[in-house]
């Protein structure tokens, strides 16, 4: 499709602009890094209503506030602006180029904006891609196959980024997204006019009725089952059921004596419940055992109170000894004289026959301490005897109430599986007969595809009336011929020649085939001379289809990042070395990067011989020859013109 890129402009909100204007065939821009060349590619496809921006962070993100382009299609201008980091979105239609003539931010104050999708829709009405939306299902996940055809499924042919141009392992920017490769193959056709909206239901319709036929046969194949495994399967259940009432199922039965055996399985060999008195004297024994654990704690309780009386009175009884010997005097009171005058002391007869009275009262107090200790140490042998009567009948009624639990819970556990064996008899004689009647059913029966087949019979024949076969293998055609044409002309390893690239475009696979030889993978060519050759190749060759191809819908528009790098830098070294072969190094790479912008500039004007236009390529490049100077458009550098 003829369409180009007219204009770019980046908007401050201060009235400033930067200005990028483009003509129809080759356009380039060269430059040092950082100047903002990468980022052109990723402005143009932010306003091509990418979900999200792409633009490297830093000046140019900072500096703008409304990103702009003017998307010229035949003699119509379509104006798209989009704002800093949104979704909101400007789109208009102008017809007469004046409106370009000072072009500035002012051009959007009485515009509405539209939010991304609605703007999106306006600007493939007027590129000829309105397509209904064939979902049948608001909510059907959109990643997937089928759904609206639309304008972003072009922009991997647009594009080719600096890392991808010379990649050994991908083609399409946007491919290493599975659903967003699947969503470009679905819709080329449509993209191409080989199809419309009718074409894109009925092969949808299609898809979904043969994997629905699909099913329905590995279903039945899946059901219907021989006699042999019916045996197997029956065998299994049964095994299973024997196994569980402790019987073998032998390995030799036959299928007939299966099937009259599941109508009478063997029952378990537990027949009885058990003692009903079991635990009614358990019960007893529990009670008994209470009892007696009281007694013992009565009697520990006596033991230890006549412990602690006896540290008690032996205590006493050292405090009444100590106290008797302090009290103990042997001298006469009539012998008691003062030593002086020898006369008889009256206050210490008195003292000294009170001390003697007390004295013959702890003599009393001892001898009532002895009697009670004799009489509690009788007491506890008594208690003790007694206590260890307790704890040996206490220890023997343990033992019978640990039996009697053994035999209660043996009892329980039987019947439980006495009746467990009943449930599982009863649900392996259910599942065993539901198998037997499911197969004699399938057997009697037989699907009926016929129905479903002449559906998609008749779909395969409305489809076959678009002729996207044959104008897939004619496209393939054209396309793997003018590849492999370009690629002649490039840089491509002689080891390969002659060779030819074949490009598949029902699965966007290329390979590259020598003859008497396998066919070889892009990763397998081996250096980035010949990466960056296929690139090329493939992307000029698919310019040349789409712009011949009357019905395209695809812009013949390709914007190409840094082709010469496998070459530089020795492309831009100081050619100040000593030696000679170098030189020559030097000069071939140079000689080589002359010769890619020839084989563009000549491809261009191949077209416009064919179709009667010139296509659009935009190229950033480092390099600068004189050789192609008059296609160069601006020139950037770190301190003079750059983007920002």
């Amino acid at each position: 499709m003829q369409a180009s890129i007219s204009h770019i402009f980046l908007f401050k909100e201060n009235e400033e602009s930067r200005t990028l204007k483009f003509d129809d065939g080759l356009n380039i821009i060269s430059g040092d890094s950082k100047t903002g060349k990468s980022a052109v590619i990723e402005i143009v496809d932010y306003c091509l209503f990418a979900s999200r921006s792409t633009i490297p962070k830093g000046i140019i993100t900072d500096w703008t506030d409304l990103y702009c382009l003017i998307f010229k299609v035949r003699d119509k201008y379509l104006i798209i602006g989009r704002k800093k980091n949104s979704n909101q979105m400007y789109f208009n239609v102008e017809t007469k180029p004046i409106i370009l003539k000072n072009f500035s931010i002012e051009y959007f104050s009485d515009k509405k904006l539209l939010d991304l999708d609605e703007a999106k829709r306006e600007f493939e009405k007027h590129i000829g891609i309105s397509v209904l939306d064939t979902r049948t299902d608001e909510e059907e996940d959109k990643r997937k196959s089928g759904g609206k055809v639309t304008m972003r499924s072009f922009v991997p042919f647009l594009f080719q980024h600096q890392n991808l141009i010379a990649n050994k392992h991908s083609l399409f920017y946007r491919f290493d997204d599975f659903y967003k490769r699947k969503k470009t193959i679905d819709d080329y056709p449509i993209l191409m006019g080989w199809g419309n909206a009718d074409f894109f239901d009925l092969q949808r319709t299609l898809e979904s009725k043969q994997k629905e036929l699909n099913q329905r046969k590995k279903l039945d194949e899946k059901l219907k089952i021989s006699n042999s495994q019916l045996r197997e399967d029956l065998y299994g259940i049964v095994s299973l059921y024997y196994t569980s009432i402790g019987k073998e199922l032998t390995d030799e039965i036959t299928l007939p004596d299966l099937r009259k055996l599941v109508t009478d399985l063997p029952k378990s060999n537990v027949n009885s419940i058990g003692d009903q008195n079991l635990n009614e004297e358990l019960r007893k024994i529990d009670n008994l055992i209470f009892q007696k654990k009281k007694e013992l704690e009565v009697i520990q309780d006596l033991l230890s109170t006549i412990k602690s009386n006896n540290d008690i009175s032996i205590n006493y009884s050292q405090n009444i000894n100590r106290l008797k010997s302090l009290a103990s005097i042997d001298t006469n009171i009539s012998e008691v004289h003062c030593p002086l005058c020898d006369q008889e002391v009256e206050g210490i007869k008195e003292k000294i026959s009170v001390i003697k009275e007390s004295n013959e009262i702890l003599e009393d107090e001892f001898e009532k301490i002895g009697t009670y200790v004799n009489d509690t140490s009788n007491q506890n042998t008594s208690l003790r005897k007694e206590r260890d009567v307790l704890k040996k009948e206490l220890k023997d009624l343990n033992v019978k109430a640990e039996n009697l639990n053994r035999q209660v819970l043996k009892e329980f556990n039987t019947k439980n599986e006495y009746e467990r064996g009943l449930l599982l008899k009863g649900r392996t004689e259910a599942n065993a007969q539901n198998l037997i009647e499911r197969n004699k059913l399938l057997s009697n029966s037989r699907s009926d595809y016929t129905e479903l087949e002449a559906e998609i019979e008749e779909l395969k024949n409305r489809l076959s009336g678009f002729n996207l076969k044959e104008e897939l293998q004619k496209a393939q055609i054209i396309l793997s011929d003018k590849m492999s044409a370009i690629c002649e002309l490039l840089d491509f390893e002689e080891e390969f020649k002659p060779g030819k690239i074949l490009f598949d475009l029902e699965k966007f696979s290329l390979k590259y085939s020598i003859k008497d030889k396998e066919n070889i993978l892009l990763s397998e060519m081996g250096s980035g001379s010949n990466w960056l050759a296929i690139h090329l190749s493939t992307f000029l060759g698919f310019l040349y289809l789409h712009s011949i191809t009357s019905t395209s819908k695809i812009p013949s528009i390709l914007i190409l990042d840094q082709p010469s790098q496998v070459y530089f830098p020795k492309v831009y070294k100081q050619l100040d070395e000593e030696v000679e072969n170098e030189q020559t190094k030097v000069d071939d790479n140079i000689i080589q990067v002359k010769n890619i912008f020839k084989v563009i500039s000549d491809e261009i004007a191949n077209i416009d011989v064919k179709c009667g236009y010139k296509p659009q390529v935009i190229v950033l490049e480092h390099a600068d020859e004189d050789e192609f100077a008059q296609f160069i458009k601006y020139r950037w550098s770190k301190d003079g013109n750059k983007l920002i």
